[in-house]
């Protein structure tokens, strides 16, 4: 009879707030609230809170929404209960300041390491005037400001270019509430598109500071139907000059280091440097 009353009075409660919550804390100490629609169950023997329908959990500036959101926790000496993992089911939304992705199937946040594993084929970061794309995969590591997309990645920025690979690694800057991308790694399949030109390569690094992109191995710049073949690449994209050079470390006098494929009226050549 007492468990019974009990439970009515926990519905009785959460009825008055309009809402079903949850309050525990972080490894930073920051409360975590957990809110549900449809009510949030207790699962003692598998020592978790599960909460249905319109689920939304919050710690700071970060918030978490999905249908189902399943709060994992451990038991302290002292009886508290200290939640280490959280998982998300259909329609995951993350948002952390300015910053949110989108598209997410499912998802994992492990609070001690302060990292999302995101699964789902319509997987979009938003940031600023840029977007991280995958169908595949997502991760972010909140203290390490890095998110990474693998699968088909793809980053844009407005207007500027679309940078395009099997892996794409952002690196972040948290400026005044807003997170912004200080730096892309592409690896394999790497191709950057800009409104002159197309390059491919093996691998990518883009900087934010400079607009400049470096590019390695099996290095290709397309302009209309011709080529510059080599190694290694850099694009400005600011200034929209890209230069064909020698990969960093090589000598230079090896005259097959570069390579130009010119078509003119329909007839290609090769002219070496």
């Amino acid at each position: 009879m007492l468990k019974k009353l009990t439970f009515i009075l926990i519905l009785t409660f959460f009825s008055i707030a309009n809402s079903q919550q949850l309050i525990n804390q972080n490894e930073n100490d920051e409360p975590i609230e957990i809110y549900a629609d449809n009510g949030i169950e207790w699962h003692k023997n598998d020592k978790k809170y599960l909460a249905l329908g319109n689920a939304k959990a919050i710690s700071g500036s970060l918030t978490l929404t999905s249908e189902i959101i399943e709060a994992y926790y451990e038991e302290k000496s002292d009886s508290q209960m200290d939640v280490k993992l959280v998982k998300a089911h259909k329609n995951v939304k993350i948002s952390d300041d300015k910053m949110k992705i989108v598209g997410g199937r499912s998802a994992e946040y492990d609070l001690k390491k302060d990292f999302f594993s995101i699964i789902g084929d319509k997987i979009t970061l938003f940031s600023d005037s840029d977007e991280l794309k995958s169908n595949k995969k997502m991760e972010y590591w909140r203290k390490k400001e890095v998110a990474i997309a693998t699968g088909k990645a793809v980053a844009k920025k407005k207007n500027e270019f679309v940078i395009r690979a099997d892996k794409l690694v952002w690196y972040l800057k948290k400026i005044e509430k807003k997170i912004n991308v200080k730096k892309i790694l592409g690896f394999n399949n790497v191709s950057i598109e800009t409104n002159n030109e197309v390059a491919f390569s093996d691998k990518a690094l883009y900087n934010k500071e400079t607009e400049i992109c470096k590019l390695f191995g099996n290095v290709k710049l397309k302009k209309g139907d011709s080529f510059l073949i080599g190694d290694y690449a850099e694009v400005d994209l600011k200034k929209g000059i890209s230069k064909l050079l020698p990969a960093p470390g090589q000598s230079k006098h090896n005259e097959n280091r570069v390579k130009a494929l010119i078509d003119k009226e329909g007839v290609s050549s090769d002219e070496s440097n």
